[in-house]
């Protein structure tokens, strides 16, 4: 058994193949860009006030994502944000790398998780707050 978790983790510590394979960069719909891999989704939101990459995958997969940014005719240097999905290296090791070719502030979804639920909080006390109103059954 010592022998199959080994190999298990040996196996599970290499990078897969297709995690490195470029993909062709498209439009997915209206703003919103794949740039990733062949398995790793990385994506571009195009705004006036400047860009988004949703993930940066593994360092090694920057240049790549560099190169489908640029192959869609935008700049690299156009993206201000950086958002990550969740904090696995497949998603957001890429990070500081992205952050230094394009000076982009890094943000991850807790951020946005955050706002969302005090936005829950504060409806669900304005619910609290609301009386019920008491129903009208036939007698």
């Amino acid at each position: 058994i010592p022998t199959l978790l080994l190999l298990a983790a040996t196996i599970s510590a290499q990078p897969r193949r297709d995690w490195n394979k470029p993909f062709p960069p498209h439009k997915v719909i209206g703003n919103v860009y794949y740039v990733g891999t062949q398995s790793l989704a990385t994506f571009l939101v195009t705004t006036s006030a400047g860009n988004i990459l949703i993930n940066t995958d593994y360092e090694r997969n920057v240049p790549t994502i560099r190169a489908s940014v640029e192959k869609l005719g935008f700049k690299f240097t156009d993206i201000k944000i950086i958002l990550g999905s969740h904090a696995h290296g497949d998603h957001m090791e890429g990070d500081a790398v992205v952050k230094q070719l394009t000076g982009a502030q890094v943000v991850t979804v807790r951020v946005v998780e955050r706002k969302r639920e005090d936005a829950i909080r504060a409806l669900n006390d304005r619910m609290a707050a609301v009386r019920p109103v008491a129903s009208a059954t036939p007698a």
